[in-house]
C-alpha cells in the first residue's frame, strides 16, 4: 500500500463550556451566543455516533507521521438554531496537518440537534479537544494487525466489504491494509465502512 498513514488513538470528549441551567449570554459580533442553557445540543445519534464519526475522518498526513506530532487539537464552534456548525476556530494546535484535518471535520459535521432555552432553538459555544496519539511508528512497512484484526475483524471486515459494499476481493484487500495503517487500534464497529469507502481513497 502506497499511501503512508500512521493508526492513530483518537480520545474524543465533548466539552461544553458551561452546562448549568441559565440564560445568560454573551455578545459576538452583535450575534447572541448562549452559554448557559436548559437543553444541551446533541450530536445526533449521541457521544457514540460523534466518537465514530471524528475516528472515521481522523487520518494522520505523512508529514505528522514523519514529524512524530501528537496532541491534543482543541476545536471551538458555534452550534447555531438550526443544528449548523458556524465560526469554527482552533484554540489550540499541535501541527498544520492535525489542526487541519480537525478543523476540516469539524466542519463538514452533519447538523446537530441544537440547544434549547426555554424551549427554543439557540445558538450555542461548544469546545471539542481531538487527541492525537502515535500508537507506533510502522516506518514503510505495514503494520502488524492486531489481534482483533488479525482474527475476527478480517474476517468481518471482508464479509462486508463483499457482500455490503459489493466490492470485488482485489478491492477488499487493498482497504484492509488502509485499515491496518488508519484503524489497527479500533474495532470495525467503531468505523463508518460507508463513510469511509466515500471519503477516503484505498492506492
Amino acid at each position: 500500500m502506497k499511501k503512508i498513514v500512521a493508526i492513530v488513538l483518537l480520545i474524543l470528549t465533548s466539552v461544553p463550556i458551561f452546562s448549568q441551567e441559565d440564560s445568560t449570554m454573551r455578545k459576538n459580533e452583535d450575534i447572541e451566543i448562549f452559554v448557559l442553557v436548559e437543553s444541551m445540543p446533541q450530536f445526533v445519534g449521541g457521544e457514540e455516533a460523534l466518537q465514530k464519526y471524528l475516528i472515521t475522518n481522523a487520518i494522520y498526513t505523512t508529514s505528522a507521521l514523519k514529524d512524530g506530532s501528537s496532541g491534543t487539537v482543541y476545536v471551538t464552534f458555534v452550534i447555531d438554531e438550526n443544528g449548523n456548525i458556524v465560526e469554527p476556530r482552533i484554540l489550540r494546535g499541535v501541527h498544520h496537518d492535525l489542526d487541519s484535518i480537525s478543523l476540516r471535520m469539524i466542519k463538514n459535521m452533519p447538523p446537530w440537534i441544537p440547544a434549547k432555552l426555554r424551549g427554543k432553538p439557540v445558538k450555542y459555544q461548544f469546545n471539542q479537544p481531538v487527541k492525537f496519539t502515535l500508537s507506533q511508528n510502522p516506518g514503510l512497512k505495514t503494520p502488524q494487525p492486531s489481534d482483533y484484526w488479525a482474527k475476527k475483524g478480517k474476517k468481518y471486515f471482508n464479509q462486508k466489504c463483499l457482500e455490503e459494499h459489493d466490492k470485488s476481493q482485489a478491492e477488499c484487500d487493498c482497504w484492509y491494509e488502509f485499515i491496518l495503517w488508519n484503524y489497527n487500534n479500533y474495532r470495525l464497529d467503531d468505523l463508518d465502512l460507508k463513510m469511509i469507502f466515500e471519503k477516503q481513497k484505498c492506492e
